[in-house]
């Protein structure tokens, strides 16, 4: 829950400050995500956009012993952060 809240109000900064606050956002998820860490390294995803975007909404729909918190976050939002995260992710 702890973790659900963090990404909520992390979210909405970078919601309410415009698109250079994306990475605001963005930083959330490098907690967990970049090389050598519990996430993994997002910058070779083969995954598409699309379903990266599912998933953060919802990954343990996707794996039930996922432990990244579901984020709260519309479509564009989570769009904006992934490109963030993998520059030129389609």
């Amino acid at each position: 829950m702890k973790y659900v809240l963090t990404a909520v109000l992390v979210l909405g900064l970078a919601v309410a400050g415009g698109s250079s606050a994306y990475a605001v956002g963005a930083s959330f998820c490098k907690a967990c995500h970049g090389p050598g860490k519990k996430g993994g390294d997002l910058k070779d995803c083969n995954t598409s956009k699309a379903d990266m975007i599912k998933y953060s909404k919802d990954p343990k729909a996707s794996n039930p012993k996922a432990t990244m918190p579901p984020i709260k976050a519309t479509d564009a939002e989570l769009g904006a952060i992934i490109e963030e995260l993998v520059p030129g992710k389609k």
